[in-house]
């Protein structure tokens, strides 16, 4: 097997022609994730400058420490790439990305959610990998994851809110990463569910409901239809009536609309009609940011 912790490819006894197409296939699903992280921070980083960081009220070092997670991240595309090509395989090309980025606050926000799925992305290939790949992959997730707490802090957020990270299946991960790509020169073979906008509720308020709408079958349905909120090693379901954010959820949480209320599972996604989106529920504010209330991508 080939390592992916470096771009220097270690190679032991191959693998049967089935598993070899199968890793290749995993390989390929991470590096288009990786391929979209690089291009978000190189298209940010050359959009703003220090001045910029700085006037969004972030400290000056912010923007050198973005700069770091970028070469990071085209570290991965590099590692990943040299990978498949050793297992004869042909690496995915970057596609076409459209990321909003009006300003420094929005770049981060971004930057922030990208980050945590990430994690949750490596996370759900996992098992699907062994040897050094495993072992490549886990240090790949363990920088994402230095990434997602380092963002989570800057808005004034736990860095690691809960003790165990939760992993999504790759239609959930394309499901978000979906609202990035414009188009790509492959096809991606990988369908994702319906887009989900939720909100949280507003900021001060006693309610913890939060509010979903989506397009497709189930979307005009809240007595038939399911919350789940996913974060950490949990998941909670409510009615969609409800949707009621656990009250221990105090960082990221997935949110997801199912069919049915059997809590969801990696291997089983059958039963989501939309999402996940990505919540943060905030749980202090500093100085450094302006998130209040939480972030929100579908």
């Amino acid at each position: 097997m080939a390592a992916i912790a470096t771009t220097t490819i270690t190679t032991a006894a191959p693998t049967p022609k089935s598993s070899n197409n199968q890793t290749l296939t995993i390989l390929n699903y991470a590096l288009s994730l990786e391929h979209l992280e690089a291009e978000f921070y190189k298209q940010g980083l050359a959009k703003f400058n220090e001045s910029d960081f700085t006037n969004g009220g972030f400290n000056a070092t912010v923007r050198g420490r973005f700069s770091d997670i970028g070469d990071q991240e085209n570290t991965h595309v590099m590692a990943l790439t040299s990978v498949i090509e050793s297992m004869n395989g042909t690496a995915v090309p970057i596609c076409n990305y459209t990321f909003p980025m009006d300003n420094v606050t929005q770049f981060l926000a971004v930057a922030q959610a990208l980050e945590n799925t990430g994690v949750s992305a490596y996370l759900g290939a996992a098992s699907n990998l062994t040897g050094d790949l495993l072992t490549g992959a886990a240090s790949i997730t363990a920088v994402e994851a230095r990434h997602a707490s380092y963002l989570n802090e800057l808005w004034g957020q736990y860095g690691a809110p809960y003790a165990f990270d939760t992993p999504l299946g790759p239609r959930e991960v394309i499901t978000i990463a979906s609202n990035f790509i414009s188009s790509c020169p492959h096809n991606i073979t990988i369908k994702p569910f319906n887009q989900l906008t939720a909100t949280l509720p507003a900021a001060g308020s006693n309610s913890s409901m939060v509010t979903t709408s989506f397009m497709g079958t189930g979307s005009n349905s809240t007595n038939s239809t399911y919350c789940q909120f996913l974060y950490g090693s949990s998941v909670s379901v409510s009615p969609r009536s409800e949707c009621s954010l656990p009250m221990n959820a105090t960082g990221y949480v997935y949110v997801l609309i199912t069919k049915n209320k059997t809590p969801l599972t990696l291997e089983k996604d059958s039963s989501i009609l939309a999402g996940p989106a990505l919540l943060f529920n905030t749980i202090t504010s500093q100085s450094n940011g302006t998130q209040t209330n939480g972030t929100q991508t579908s």
